[in-house]
């Protein structure tokens, strides 16, 4: 579903509403059973976290939904971010379900649609959807699957949800700037007792994280 070109008349976002956004995250993709570091990493890639982005190709929202697609997952409002996230989720839940957990497929297919899967019996050869899938994977840290995306390929890759998943963290260079050129991804290892299923943290200064976290989400 991601659209090239997402245009905006308000990117800016303040720090308070991307905290909200990433809360719900967690909440909504830990409910069907999605990594939450993918649904950020999508979200990201999508509309760098602008609930307001709207595509060229008229694509909206955090999870750029298309009109058709946010009708049947009954999505009413697309620039409400809580109703975006919800659908898109959903949507990604089908899409784990039908390709058994092909992560590349399932990209491919929010990106092209699911149609172009079958055409191409795979990841179609668009110059957009391979780069939005490698953008995707190396962000959730699986570059090794970045391989099956140039060929066709319908093996199982399973999504771990273990509290082993690495996680992708957020840094606010400057919340006072529009939207998402001072920000940035810090991605690390987060050791087990950090995280709580793939949990993504809410944003924080740099330097806090580079200090140890406490498995309560506070500070030491």
């Amino acid at each position: 579903m991601a659209r090239e070109g997402v245009d905006s008349a308000d990117s800016s976002v303040e720090v308070s509403e991307i905290v909200e956004i990433e809360a719900h995250i967690r909440e909504v993709a830990v409910r069907y059973d999605i990594p939450p570091i993918l649904v950020a990493a999508i979200v990201e890639a999508e509309s760098e976290f602008n609930p307001r982005a709207v595509s060229r190709r008229g694509a909206r929202g955090l999870m750029q939904l298309m009109p058709g697609t946010a009708s049947s997952l009954k999505v009413s409002d697309t620039f409400d971010p809580y109703e975006n996230i919800e659908g898109g989720v959903r949507h990604l839940r089908q899409l784990m379900d039908r390709y058994h957990g092909n992560l590349p497929l399932v990209l491919a297919a929010y990106n092209a649609g699911e149609q172009a899967v079958t055409v191409y019996r795979g990841v179609p050869p668009y110059r957009e959807t391979r780069r939005y899938i490698s953008r995707i994977l190396r962000r959730i840290g699986r570059p090794e699957l970045l391989p099956r995306v140039s060929g066709v390929s319908h093996a199982v890759v399973p999504v771990s949800t273990s509290r082993s998943e690495p996680a992708i963290t957020y840094a606010v260079a400057n919340p006072t700037r529009s939207a998402w050129a001072e920000r940035q991804f810090l991605e690390r290892q987060v050791p087990a007792p950090a995280m709580d299923h793939g949990v993504v943290p809410a944003p924080r200064a740099v330097a806090e994280y580079a200090r140890p976290t406490r498995s309560n989400g506070e500070g030491p």
